[in-house]
Formats: structure tokens, sequence, C-alpha cells
């Protein structure tokens, strides 16, 4: 891997040659005299929360600077525990088994290690914020016992963990994506678990061959935030680029995958712009090469670590061919126990309302603010335990990616669900969730369902068609 940096920063004091002036000559100026100033120190800015004060900065809480130009962001890179809490777990588990019975669909987590976990020997001597290593392996590996106690096939990444000073490093030194060494590293490891999996022994097998096509220019994210905060810049870092092709057919690996004239692949990565983004580290074709499988790249750059799990579950290939293997590559620094996405993820899978009859069911012209969009009344009251059933919604206008719904119960109680696509998710404005559950929600009764959304995502002529069903898992 070639660097290319800023290590020094020149200053040069121009020197005024009076030719013929009063006793002045090139000899008497002497030779040129140059100021070096260390670069490149953070600036004091960097170290006060109140400067990443727009939401591109916040991702960048707090610049942490290693040895060597490295970078690191004190609240993703060096964090100290890693997976989801009990319920979170719970949660988990849940997802993977409806995924599993419902459409055959087996899941595999690749759960990225860190910046700070892969690269300790970078970290400053005297760091400004408190991290123990040790401390942080200790929870990384727990989260992933965890992960295969509850039922998940999690491949092992601790072989990562501590790399000695290499030059194919994991990381960029000053972005928060893995190199293509890294990506082509943890994509042997994957495909070394996926191997033993017995999904995987029923697949026919073809040859991929991995080639050098270039080099990658990384203006890394996190000397960007500095840019932005600090005002100075660091240099380009350059690594190699690689492309991966049917050895049969010469074809891309990503053009075999999405446009190929044979049916959809067995297996579906959805991920982080880690698999697919501006630049191609080549995960996906790593892991063809290293299955002798064909891959389907439906990863979504931007999109967090479930924006393309939202894009595929509701997209038309997952619902007319659910893969035999589905990869979902998380980033460590996510713990995976948010209640609202499980709430919308695991009614997709069996696709909410679609296969079934709605027990509600009403087309509402929105406007900006609240609507009401489903009444359980008007002179026949259905009983709808909250834990029994899911809500369905589908707007005319695709645009749509923004929506807080507001549910009521029979008794006064109320209940809300945030729902936010990425803006690069693509899907086709369709939002599900199911309604809450719990010792405390099962008795429950549904009453009513407020839509609440903002201006700038009401479109002229707006509809929702708003239905109410019940869940298939239960």
């Amino acid at each position: 891997m070639k660097t290319v940096y800023a290590g020094y920063r020149l200053w040069s004091w121009l020197l005024l040659l009076v030719l013929g002036g009063a006793g002045m000559s090139a000899h008497a100026a002497g030779a040129p005299e140059y100021d070096i100033e260390r670069c490149c120190d953070l600036c004091p800015l960097t170290a006060y929360p109140e400067s990443y004060d727009t939401s591109y900065l916040k991702n960048f809480k707090m610049l942490v600077q290693g040895k060597d130009g490295w970078l690191f962001r004190s609240e993703a890179e060096l964090v100290e525990q890693y997976g989801p809490d009990l319920e979170g777990l719970k949660r988990l588990q849940r997802f993977a088994r409806h995924l599993k019975q419902t459409t055959g669909t087996e899941m595999v987590m690749v759960f990225q290690p860190t910046k700070g976990l892969v690269h300790p020997n970078h970290l400053p001597s005297i760091s400004p914020v408190p991290f123990s290593w040790s401390v942080a392996r200790r929870s990384y590996t727990d989260a992933l016992e965890r992960f295969r106690q509850a039922g998940l096939v999690v491949p092992d990444l601790t072989p990562l963990l501590n790399e000695s000073t290499r030059e194919d490093a994991f990381y960029f030194k000053r972005d928060h994506h893995w190199t293509p060494y890294g990506a082509r590293r943890t994509a042997k490891l994957v495909a070394e678990r996926i191997r033993q999996m017995p999904a995987y022994q029923s697949l026919s097998q073809q040859e991929f061959v991995t080639r050098r096509s270039g080099l990658i220019r990384k203006d890394g994210s996190l000397q960007d935030a500095v840019k932005r905060i600090c005002g100075f810049e660091y240099g380009s870092q350059y690594v190699d680029e690689f492309r991966t092709e049917s050895a049969g057919t010469g074809q891309s690996s990503e053009a075999s995958a999405l446009f190929g004239d044979q049916e959809m692949p067995p297996i579906t990565l959805v991920g982080t712009s880690n698999s697919k983004g501006a630049h191609d580290y080549n995960f996906v074709g790593a892991l063809q090469e290293f299955l002798g499988v064909e891959v389907l790249n439906a990863a979504v750059a931007g999109g967090s670590y479930d924006g393309s799990m939202f894009e595929y579950l509701l997209s038309d290939s997952f619902r007319e061919s659910p893969p035999k293997i589905l990869i979902w590559e998380v980033p460590g620094y996510h713990n995976l126990d948010s209640v609202e996405f499980y709430r919308q993820a695991t009614p997709m899978i069996s696709g909410a309302c679609e296969t079934q009859q709605p027990v509600l069911e009403r087309t509402t012209a929105i406007k900006a603010g609240t609507n009401e969009v489903l009444y359980n009344g008007g002179g026949q009251f259905i009983e709808m335990p909250s834990n029994e059933y899911v809500v369905d919604l589908q707007f005319s206008d695709p645009a749509v990616k923004e929506v807080d719904a507001f549910i009521w119960y029979v008794f006064g109680r109320k209940d809300r669900v945030d729902m936010e696509y990425g803006a690069r998710v693509e899907t086709p404005g369709r939002f599900v969730f199911e309604l809450p559950e719990g010792p405390n929600w099962n008795d429950e009764m549904f009453m009513s369902l407020d839509l609440e959304l903002k201006p700038e995502q009401v479109s002229e002529d707006l509809t929702v068609t708003a239905k109410i069903c019940r869940r298939q898992d239960v």
C-alpha cells in the first residue's frame, strides 16, 4: 500500500534580492532559510463537543489524534461495550428465527471489529479519552458468543484484532471504512464459516478471479471533519483497488449478480458503504472468490446498519426469490438493540398485510400535520389486543421517507413510533410496524391511528392506504 500524507507543513520566507541596491547582493543575502512546523496536530476545538455542531459533524465525536497520522472517533471507534442488551438480543433472535421459518433464509451476521480494536498500536500513548483495549476486546468477544448462543451464525473475526503494523492496513488512517485489504481478510473468515453451513452445501459452485485494477485515492471522512473544524487538510491516502470477475464469463461480480440472465443469486449481502459505496472495497467480490458462489450486493451507502435491510425486505427481489443465505454486514459500534428497528423489520419478512385480509383498511388524503387514518369504532368495535397486530401503510408517493405514528387505545393510553428511511434508501413509500407488546401492553385494545407528517413530506394529492392485520408470527 502506498500512503501519501502531510508529515510536515513547510513555510518559506520570501527573500527579496535587490540587485544593484545600496550594498545589497545575492551573496550578501545568503542562502534561503525555512521554518518547519510539525503537521498535523488537531486543533483545540476538536476537544469540545460544541464543535460538532452539524448533523454531519456529530458523526465524528470526538476526534482523537493517533500515532503516524492516524485519526479515531472516540464515540464510535474507541468504545468498550459491544452488542445489544438482553431485550435487544431477544428481538434479534426472534427476527432471525422468523426469517428462517417464513422464507427458509438463514442469516449470517458480520459484526465488524472497530478501528480501535484492530489498530490499538496506532492509538496515542496518552489518550484524551478513556479506552481499555483489553476491556473492549473481552466485550466484543462476549458479544459474538451471545449472538451464537441466540442461534445466529456469526463468523469469528477475533483474528483481526490487534493487527501488527503493516502496509496493507485493515482500516484507512483517517477514514471510517475498511481498506480493500481489510475487506478481503474479513471475507475470508466469513467464507470459512459459511462453508460449514448445511445451506451452503447444496449451492452450485463456480470460479471467481480477483485482480488488481488500479488505485483508490482516499480523502478520509475523519480528515474532512478536521478540515471543517480546524481549517487545515491532510494529504490523501492511496491503496490498491481490486475487481473480481467470473472466471467463465469474465463478467464483473456486480454485473453478474444484478444483471445476469440466470435466477437470483442464492446469497444476498446487505450492509453499509463498507460493502457498497463511493469506493468499491470489493468485499462482495472477495466473498464470491472464497465461496465460489454468486452474491447479490444489496448494501446501501449512507443507510446505516438498518437502511439496506429495510430496502431489501421491501423489494421484489426478496419477496419473489428469498436467498438461501442473507449476510448482514454491521459495524461493531452499532449495538443492535433498537426496539423500533425490530418492530418494523420483523413484519416485513412475512409481508405484513400483503398475504392476508386486513381487519381494518382505509384510504385517506394526507395533509401536513396530524391525520387520523384508522378508527376502530363506528358501531362495530373489534377486539384487537396490541401484541397480536401489525400496521401496514402504503403512501401514494414513494418519496415519503419519514412519518410519526401515534397509536391510541381504548382507555386512553398512547404509543408512538418514529419511522424514517435514509435519503439514499429506496423504498416504495411503504411503512410497516407491530403494535407494542409486553406485560404492560398485551391487554390494551387498539382504538385509532394518527399519522404526523412534516410539510416537506407532503406532496400534492398525497394519500395513504392504512391497514391493520394479525401478526403472522403469533
